[in-house]
């Protein structure tokens, strides 16, 4: 969603007003692009900086139970947007999330492109958790800071603090399962939410299969799109109103989930559009490696990550446009772009070899003003979705300075990878984010997560890889990348030279081609020419030592490191139902792990193996007591 501040004011009109503007609206964000275009299509940025985004989770754990704690909007007046500091690692940006039980810390100020620099992250991530937390203490006592992609009990009934109870006659989600007072109370977003669910005409509908479901039980992906419309046809209030499947009927169920995030200056539009490309290829399979998400509304399910109810539940298609419009405005990006392609019409056939629908319109006004036909049915793609916040405030601006309308369309059209233009004043150039990978337990994970695509970032630029493959075997990636365990047993398509054929991740990764093996020659080289120090190489092959473990099955994923601590639960029966007592467990655990002077106590080998030394541990306490 757009960037937005809790102290941002403000209001989005009604779906039932803003529809009046729509048409206006796309026109002018299409107007929006050209201007922008226009002003930094040669642009080019020499100081090349980046940084993540890490959404953290407020967990209440008082009186042996676990709550999530609907206190976020406090502790972001209380935070304000920044907290100032000389370096990332004793600085922060603080922003809004969708659930009141989030609160997305970002880079504040953005690391450099120094190899070096990823030395700084992991203190950044424990300097921005402890501050977090220590606000956090003094709004809510008792209440934790986790990064857990998801709260499992969310859904549940007295899974909130304070208690709240859904509403299924009110006029907001209208959710059965969940209480309209975990969405922000920021007027945004309480308007959004019923604005997607009054142009969808009925409530949104997300349908993950359930652990132990049958093949009698499963649905292709086209009776899972249309079950919303037959659900609210019976006007049905069960909970489970499809068989084998865990029904989720708010947002909240998709968007209140937790992510990491990375985003990166490129040196110029062609460098943008490139990097663009390869990760798109590289996203399911970061959405793999990272997989945490095997519980869901107290339940567990068939499947590792968010993504596929985070795509159920942000679907606003009403029932007329399935069959035009071919997936959710969730789903993974349906274009490669690069400007390579633009100028080989058969190359960027095979490539893009599914039918996209695109706003004629925006399509027509962009290649009139000299934009090339890629990148315009880019652009005209995403204006095929309505505009859901709309500002009545803001029809008169200037499209020659301004950028809102198209950012709110942009904004909302959420990819595994999200091509970004310079926003408004250009301040900041060509940047292109990487948007698949879970948000991980321990700030060790997530620093190796960013870091390593980091590193790709730049091997990929100088050494210009082409990792494309046909856009519909993206999509076939994307799919296995959700499958129980499909971090070392899954196959993905992969461009091995040429040649498109299905490899086991360990492979991807560490074959005598693999990318982590390249990147591995690439860095000593960096190392031996003077250019990265010993510290920071080995830092960055500890972090690529996590996923290649994960893809030899030598380390687990957090899913099935989870489902394999609920097995051990002694609260657990094995009826397929997460229990209070092991999820307040979980959270306690997730807390501890990341505070120093506790973490070496409570062991995390099944986890994380030897990576994470005594020495490491040590000597982040002693940066964690000189930061404080």
């Amino acid at each position: 969603m757009p960037d937005t501040q809790i102290t941002d004011e403000a209001l989005p009109l009604s779906w039932e007003k803003a529809a009046e503007h729509v048409k206006e609206f796309k026109a002018k964000a299409a107007r929006q692009f050209v201007a922008n275009w226009r002003k930094h299509k040669d642009r080019h940025d020499g100081d090349l900086k980046w940084g993540e985004e890490i959404e953290y989770m407020l967990i209440n754990i008082n009186g042996g139970t676990a709550r999530a704690s609907l206190c976020a909007d406090q502790v972001l007046r209380r935070l304000g947007s920044e907290t100032e500091g000389a370096d990332p690692t004793c600085a922060a940006g603080w922003r809004t999330e969708f659930g009141n039980m989030m609160v997305e810390g970002v880079t504040y100020p953005p690391f450099g492109w120094a190899l070096d620099d990823v030395l700084k992250v992991e203190r950044a991530l424990l300097w921005r958790r402890q501050t977090l937390q220590k606000m956090v203490e003094e709004v809510c006592p008792g209440t934790l800071v986790v990064t857990l992609t998801a709260f499992p009990l969310l859904g549940c009934p007295q899974s909130t603090l304070p208690l709240a109870e859904p509403s299924p006659h009110g006029d907001v989600s209208c959710s059965i399962l969940c209480p309209d007072e975990v969405v922000s109370p920021h007027p945004r977003y309480q308007t959004f939410v019923r604005n997607y669910r009054v142009r969808k005409g009925c409530k949104v509908g997300a349908f993950l299969p359930k652990a132990g479901i049958t093949s009698e039980q499963r649905l292709s992906t086209e009776q899972l799109e249309r079950l919303p419309f037959e659900v609210a046809s019976k006007n049905s209030s069960e909970r489970d109103p499809v068989p084998g499947y865990i029904y989720m009927d708010c947002q909240a169920f998709g968007a209140a989930q937790c992510c990491t995030q990375a985003t990166f200056l490129a040196p110029n539009l062609e460098d943008a559009r490139y990097l663009t490309d390869q990760f798109l290829v590289l996203a399911p399979i970061f959405l793999a490696l990272t997989a945490a998400t095997p519980f869901v509304r107290g339940l567990v399910a068939d499947t590792d990550t968010r993504w596929l109810g985070f795509q159920g539940t942000w679907d606003d298609r009403q029932e007329t446009e399935l069959a035009s419009i071919r997936n959710s405005r969730c789903s993974p990006c349906d274009l490669f772009i690069s400007a390579k392609l633009s100028k080989d019409e058969a190359a960027e056939r095979a490539a893009n070899d599914v039918e996209v629908a695109i706003d004629q319109a925006a399509y027509d006004q962009l290649v009139a003003s000299g934009i090339d036909p890629l990148l315009s049915r880019h652009v005209a793609h995403l204006l095929v979705r309505d505009p859901l916040m709309v500002f009545e405030s803001k029809k008169d601006l200037d499209d020659l300075v301004h950028t809102d309308h198209f950012e709110q369309l942009q904004g909302t059209n959420w990819g595994n990878v999200r091509f970004k233009p310079p926003p408004a004043g250009g301040a900041i150039g060509w940047r292109v984010e990487f948007r698949s990978p879970e948000v991980q337990m321990t700030d060790f994970e997530n620093a190796a997560t960013v870091s390593v695509i980091r590193l790709l970032a730049e091997v990929l630029l100088e050494e210009r890889w082409d990792l494309v493959i046909p856009i519909s075997l993206c999509e076939a990636n994307d799919m296995a990348s959700a499958e129980r365990n499909a971090a070392c047993k899954a196959k993905f398509w992969w461009n091995r030279g040429g040649d498109v054929e299905q490899r086991p991740l360990a492979d991807i990764l560490l074959g005598a081609d693999g990318i982590l093996t390249k990147c591995r020659t690439w860095l000593q080289r960096q190392h031996d020419s003077g250019k990265c120090s010993e510290e920071a190489k080995e830092e960055l092959f500890r972090y690529m030592d996590l996923f290649g473990r994960r893809a030899t099955a030598e380390l687990p994923t957090p899913a099935t490191w989870m489902r394999s601590l609920l097995e051990k639960h002694s609260s657990y029966t094995g009826d397929g139902t997460v229990p209070v007592a092991f999820t307040h467990d979980l959270c306690k655990l997730s807390a501890e792990v990341n505070d120093p002077s506790l973490a070496e106590s409570r062991g995390l080998g099944d986890l994380l193996g030897d990576l994470l030394s005594s020495r490491k541990r040590r000597r982040l306490a002693e940066q964690s007591t000189a930061t404080r």
